[in-house]
């Protein structure tokens, strides 16, 4: 069962790939669960944004070799959950070249020596960048930039509260990355006055609850939304209010529970498309 969907994924992300090939920004948020695991590429550089947790790493194996990912210009950990870094392990040894590796400045939940992002990259003779707001990360010889907003400082004793928040910023549009950003987070998000425009919103914590304010929403003011998560692993998500927000605004939602490969989005030229892929 597992070597035909193995195939069946292959070959949908093959057609995927060569559909694109003109795209100047692509996302794909491979279907994990409940979890991340954002493929972005922008000109020549690609990078994956959190990797899953363990038990999905097939899926994420099957995306990124049908994508013909033989390298991983930088791999980004938002924070320390298992459902962001549970494909870390595999990922290192997997040989596809990692050329870099970023994660959260603040990580209230683990030490240094224990983080995730630290263990694989003394693996793969590395040291983590550490990110917060005002750095800035460019994607190659792009025109893009993943622009950190988030944290700014550290927000004692939450994980999630702590997570790396990045406006992907080009000119073929904006696309808003929140992790697993809470609402203490995201509060001080919204009184820092950064401008979160954005054509596509990453929703945060899978879609729960307990973040993506509806004044988050407004200063937002996305024309598509992606949210990674599977009900059955985390009943309640999404959250039927904030996908009412979404909605309410004329903003898409996708999710990636509604996709048998994952969700698909691009910008090109000002245009935004996003589509659920399925085999």
């Amino acid at each position: 069962m597992k070597k035909r969907f193995r195939r069946l994924l292959a070959g949908a992300l093959t057609v995927l790939m060569c559909g694109t090939a003109q795209a100047q920004v692509e996302l794909f948020a491979v279907n994990v669960g409940k979890g991340d695991a954002l493929i972005v590429r922008a000109g020549d550089y690609t990078c994956l944004i959190d990797t899953g947790k363990e038990k999905a790493q097939d899926q994420l194996e099957v995306a990124l070799n049908a994508l013909g990912v033989e390298a991983l210009d930088a791999v980004f950990i938002t924070h320390t959950d298992k459902d962001h870094t549970g494909g870390l392990k595999w990922l290192r040894e997997s040989g596809i070249e990692i050329r870099a590796i970023y994660a959260s400045r603040y990580y209230p939940g683990t030490t240094q020596k224990k983080h995730p992002a630290v263990k694989a990259a003394k693996k793969l003779d590395l040291e983590v960048q550490w990110l917060g707001a005002g750095d800035s990360v460019p994607l190659g010889d792009s025109s893009a930039v993943f622009r950190v907003l988030a944290p700014e400082t550290e927000i004692p004793g939450d994980e999630d509260d702590n997570s790396l928040v990045m406006m992907l910023d080009s000119p073929d549009g904006r696309i808003l990355l929140t992790g697993d950003m809470e609402h203490t987070e995201e509060a001080a998000l919204l009184a820092s006055g950064a401008d979160l425009r954005c054509d596509v919103l990453k929703v945060a914590n899978h879609g729960d609850g307990d973040a993506t304010s509806a004044a988050l929403i407004a200063a937002c003011a996305p024309s598509a939304a992606l949210i990674s998560t599977d009900s059955e692993e985390k009943p309640g998500t999404p959250d039927a209010g904030i996908v009412r927000n979404l909605q309410s605004i004329g903003c898409a939602v996708y999710v990636t529970q509604d996709a048998s490969l994952g969700v698909r989005v691009t910008l090109d030229g000002g245009r935004v498309a996003v589509e659920n892929v399925n085999p």
